[in-house]
């Protein structure tokens, strides 16, 4: 039988902690793994190192790698961290290569990884890369892969090894002979071969690479069994498994292990060098590593549960371990009580102790004798019975006045005037299945002993109140003197008036009330009124009292800007609403279970990273608010069946923008959509593919904000590199929304007497002489206003930041629409953004009707052909507007591919082109044409060679080759040409009809030698063309048979048509 691990037991009469080390015993793991068992004899950690440095000296007599990945797993589980340490001190940059070849040490390089708080192998392969000084496009690697891992919603735990970084170790390692110190915190063996360490290749090396190991950090007690179990189940790896005994048969084991668990605390505190407090002592650090153990072992030995998972650090302060225990004033400084809190919880982190075990396996009749027994119990008296079941109000406690935690089970005394009034050090009271003794002596007694009563509470940190009559013990009474509360928790109660909590406990860091019947006796809006320090709220399992059908508590609500933690599994029944809007710490946040009456949940400005509402079944939510939530990146939604088949109302924004863009050019506002998102990353656009859905049904807004980049300043804030084939920097002014008297222009504009129409002026930067150029442009329509649902969508920059230098090169953004909203759409703004290079995506865009983009100088293309199309799918059928401006890299509009026998465009209206120097095509159409385009504009675009080039499939070449194809356009009736010298035609060779042509206006077209084909009914006017003369002279004509010909058009010639007759003029 294998003799007990490393344990505590209290001994009632001397409270003295009993341990037991058996040196003679080895772990007796699966043979048919070829573990190699072996003992060290040690009574120290310098020893202990010694030893195993024997063992990873050069030995050319190893089988198999194997034998080179060595366990180690101290004295009993307890030291093996510290030696680890140890060896990678003794190893470290103090030993050169020439001692440690001497010492038969040629190892190249050491690896200290030390993963004892484990987050994930992701976290593991980062600290791998930093202790090989990788380069810092391998740490850019692993930072963005964390970014993509947050956007697809995936938990820290869950994020693996990433290959390239694997590949990178390895070059990195390759042909070196190396030795890692791994201190594994997770519950598995890790097989090093997966990170990148080539332990089965020695290369040219006489001797092989080593791995030295232990597992679960720092403070282990962990049963062996444990460790068995992680080996027996291993990947294979480990080859030997080293355990250290004493050399002493007869020494006191007591001796050894308290000298362990000092060594243990001074290795934590040199890992955490930076700490100040208690974690920086290793007396008091060993001191809560006892204490804890003890109270193991009275819970084992007594069948208490002291529930270390809640009150582990409490137990540590109001028990004087970590803050002393010397008699304060009420009115101490608690900021340093602040203090000691952070550092019991940091401490926290550091034991890896498994209290669970302790209470494990323990035969029935005890655990259910336990559970029935009154008694009171101390971690500094022990355990005393209370044979009656009743305390009486007088001397019980008469000699425990030092009394710091206390905890009472299943006793009886008057809640008004309990026993425990003399304990004046009182800081941590627990009642357990306690109840109220009540009768009019007792109430006389609380009269007279009020002031007893005020001393005591007063001084409370923790109160935990459970399966209690909370009535007199929560009072608003009793709760007025409980000022320095820091820690409330209530479970199982019946009659919890959560009204009595309002304006009450000032000090208040965690609330937990779970399992209980609540009521409100007050606004549920102010709860949680003046609980501004709360850091963590936990309200689960719950069920709120009925008043003629509807719940007495509806609504959970605060607005503390500390609380950083969220706790709610399986609702409470009845609330309706839970908001925890402008809780702007708030970052942790479990919501689990049933939530049959949730119908609002309102997480604006909060810190939330990833919304998990997977294991929430909430039928009712029709409203989710998620407003100014700038780090959220992802929401992980309730399967089918356990969330309403639509969501009424979505609001989402992490943009830290407080203005919509909604209202731009006649858009709505953002309350009239039921859907509002505003986010500035499109990755996040991926969670709503989820509830796609939702888009069938619902007016929807997307707001897209891409990073902003830093811009020159300019003389007045505006300029552009058009690149124009001049390569000349122009400047642009559009005065089509100038305020009153404030453009340099003002004079000319008004002299054009259109006002409805803006007005553009282009003005050469390095100056010849020349003066402005003017044009008018048509206005750009305004959004729609459709009577059916509608998906707006904009995207655009950050604010802006303005500096003295030219635009950055960097920062460039592919911005990736979804599906589902892309074919949902049915207005696309992009604006203004310094960064965007494309909007990819496989969407139709088929409901889109307006759409919208300028001022981004890093756009190469507007639309891309859809990656998956469908033989006849149709491509932005519905489109009715594109404006077009001011994308200086753009090269084409469209980057077009094959269409097959897709329909394109078929109710584009107005198509406007300015400012977009690059551009040589703008749209492909087939050669029936655009039946629905009304207006055509283009100005200053000077790579221009087509507007529309002919999409030629082989049925339409075969088509083509039987007759003459001319394209048609049956409802153009506005063309506007401005400065687009090599343009060639229209729709490039060839012919072009337009029978409603109605004006033309046409300057510096130097290379279009082509008019469209017009109509000559009687009843058609003569089509105005305002142009150059010269360039009308050149024009080529089909002859009026064919309805090509000059006089089918009434041209009209500005007085000064030639550029060098523009010095300070102005062509109108």
């Amino acid at each position: 039988m294998a003799p007990p691990s490393a344990t505590a037991e209290v001994q009632q009469s001397n409270r003295k902690i009993t341990t037991y080390t058996n040196a003679a015993y080895i772990p007796q793991c699966d043979r048919s793994a070829g573990v190699q068992d072996q003992v060290i004899q040690a009574d120290t950690i310098d020893a202990a190192v010694e030893r195993i440095l024997d063992e990873l000296k050069d030995n050319t007599s190893s089988r198999s790698s194997r034998e080179n990945v060595i366990y180690f797993d101290g004295w009993d589980g307890l030291g093996a961290s510290a030696v680890l340490q140890g060896v990678a001190q003794r190893l470290g940059a103090s030993a050169s290569k020439e001692e440690l070849a001497r010492a038969g040490l040629h190892f190249e390089k050491i690896i200290h990884i030390d993963c004892t708080k484990w987050q994930s192998r992701r976290a593991m392969q980062r600290l791998i890369a930093q202790q090989l000084g990788l380069a810092a496009s391998v740490m850019d690697v692993l930072n963005q892969q964390d970014e993509e891992d947050s956007y697809n919603g995936a938990d820290l735990e869950s994020r693996d090894v990433i290959l390239q970084v694997i590949r990178e170790t390895y070059q990195s390692m390759q042909n070196r002979r190396f030795l890692v110190l791994f201190h594994n915190g997770s519950s598995d063996e890790i097989d090093l071969v997966n990170f990148g360490f080539p332990l089965q290749d020695s290369g040219f090396h006489l001797y092989p690479s080593k791995v030295l190991w232990t597992l679960q950090g720092s403070f282990r007690l962990k049963p062996r069994m444990e460790v068995e179990r992680v080996l027996t189940k291993s990947t294979g790896m480990t080859g030997v498994f080293l355990v250290a005994a004493s050399r002493h048969e007869k020494q006191d084991p007591h001796v050894l292990w308290s000298y362990l668990v000092r060594q243990e605390a001074v290795a934590a505190v040199a890992r955490n060098d930076t700490c100040r407090g208690t974690i920086g002592l290793p007396a008091r650090v060993s001191e809560c590593f006892l204490y804890e153990l003890k109270l193991c072992g009275m819970g084992r030995h007594f069948m208490m549960d002291y529930d270390l998972a809640t009150h582990r650090s409490n137990y540590w302060i109001c028990d004087g371990i970590i803050l002393p225990q010397e008699d304060r004033d009420v009115g101490t400084d608690y900021d340093d009580v602040d203090g000691c809190w952070r550092e019991a919880d940091a401490l926290q982190r550091e034991m890896q102790l498994d209290v669970d075990y302790h209470r494990q396996h323990l035969p029935y009749h005890l655990v259910a004798c336990a559970e029935i027994t009154p008694c009171w119990t101390s971690p500094t008296y022990g355990i005393i019975q209370i044979l009656d079941g009743a305390t009486h109000n007088g001397g019980m406690f008469q000699h425990f006045d030092k009394i710091a935690v206390l905890k009472l089970s299943r006793c009886t005394f008057s809640f008004s005037s309990p026993p425990f009034l003399c304990c004046h050090n009182l800081r941590f009271l627990w009642l357990d299945h306690c109840q109220d003794q009540v009768n009019d002596d007792t109430d006389r007694a609380a009269e007279a002993k009020e002031e007893d009563v005020r001393r005591c509470f007063q001084r409370l940190w923790v109160l935990d109140v459970r399966y209690t009559r909370c009535d007199r013990i929560l009072s608003a009474r009793m709760l007025d003197l409980m000022d320095h509360l820091r820690e409330l928790n209530v479970k199982g109660a019946k009659d919890l008036d959560m009204g009595s909590l309002q304006g009450r406990l000032a000090n208040i860091r965690k609330l937990r009330v779970k399992g209980s019947t609540v009521s409100c006796s007050c606004s549920e809006n102010g709860l949680f009124l003046d609980m501004n320090k709360m850091e963590l709220l936990e309200f689960s399992g719950n069920r709120t009292t009925m008043q003629g059908g509807v719940a007495n508590l509806s609504e959970i609500s605060t607005s503390s800007n500390r609380l950083e933690t969220l706790v709610i599994i399986d609702g409470c029944a009845g609330i309706r609403k839970i908001s925890f809007r402008g809780c702007a710490e708030l970052k942790n946040l479990l919501l689990s279970g049933l939530f049959e009456d949730l119908c609002i949940l309102d997480l604006s400005g909060t810190a939330v990273k990833t919304l998990d509402l997977s294991a929430m079944t909430a039928r009712g939510l029709d409203e989710l608010l998620l407003n100014d939530c700038e780090k959220l990146c992802a929401i992980l939604w309730p399967p089918e069946g356990r969330r309403k088949t639509y969501l009424h109302k979505l609001h989402i924004d992490t943009t830290w923008s407080a203005a919509s863009l909604s209202v731009a050019h006649g858009g709505r506002v953002p309350s009239e959509f039921y859907w509002c998102i505003s986010v500035r990353d499109t990755r996040f656009l991926r969670s709503l593919v989820r509830v796609k859905e939702y888009f069938f049904s619902r007016y929807v807004n997307v707001e897209i904000f891409t990073p902003a980049i830093a811009f020159g300043s300019g003389k007045d804030g505006g300029a552009v590199d058009s690149r124009s084939s001049n390569k000349k920097q122009q400047q642009l002014v559009n005065l089509e929304q100038r305020p009153k008297d404030s453009s340099t222009y003002v004079d000319i504009a008004d002299s054009f007497g259109d006002h409805n129409m803006p007005l553009l002026v282009l003005q050469e930067s390095e100056s010849d002489g020349d003066a402005p150029t003017l044009t008018r442009i048509w206005p750009c329509p305004r959004i729609p206003s459709s009577g059916r649902l509608t998906c707006y969508m904009h995207i655009q920059d950050h604010q802006p930041r303005r500096t003295d230098e030219s635009p950055q090169e960097g920062g460039e953004t592919s911005i990736s629409i979804p599906d589902i909203i892309g074919d949902h759409a049915e207005v696309l703004h992009v604006h203004d953004s310094f960064s965007i290079t494309s909007i990819q995506g496989s969407s139709r865009w088929y409901y889109l009707s307006w759409c919208r983009v300028e001022r981004c100088p890093k756009l190469k293309c507007v639309f891309t052909t859809p990656r998956q199309l469908q033989e006849s799918s149709d491509i932005v059928y519905l489109l009715e507007t594109l404006w077009v401006s001011q994308l200086p890299e753009a090269r084409f509009v469209w980057d077009w591919r094959q269409f097959g026998n897709s329909s394109l465009l078929h109710y584009l209206t107005l198509l406007h082109l300015d400012l977009c120097p690059r551009v040589i095509h703008v749209l492909p159409v087939h050669y029936q044409g655009l039946s629905k385009l009304m207006t055509l504009e283009i100005v200053w675009c000077g790579d221009l060679r087509d507007v529309f080039p002919l999409y030629t499939d082989a049925k339409s070449d075969q088509h083509q080759q039987q007759k003459s194809t001319t394209v048609e356009f049956q409802n153009l009736k506005r063309i506007h040409l401005h400065e687009v010298p090599k343009l060639q035609g229209i729709c490039g060779g060839w012919r072009m009809s337009a029978p409603k042509l109605e004006t033309v206006k046409i300057r510096g077209c130097w290379s279009l030698k082509r008019l469209p084909a017009v109509s000559r009914s009687s009843k058609s006017k003569k089509v105005e063309c305002d142009c150059e003369k010269e360039w009308w002279d050149k024009l080529e004509w089909d002859g009026l048979d064919v309805d090509h010909h000059p006089s089918l058009y009434k041209p009209t010639h500005s007085r000064y048509y030639k550029k060098t007759m523009l010095r300070g003029s102005v062509l109108i």
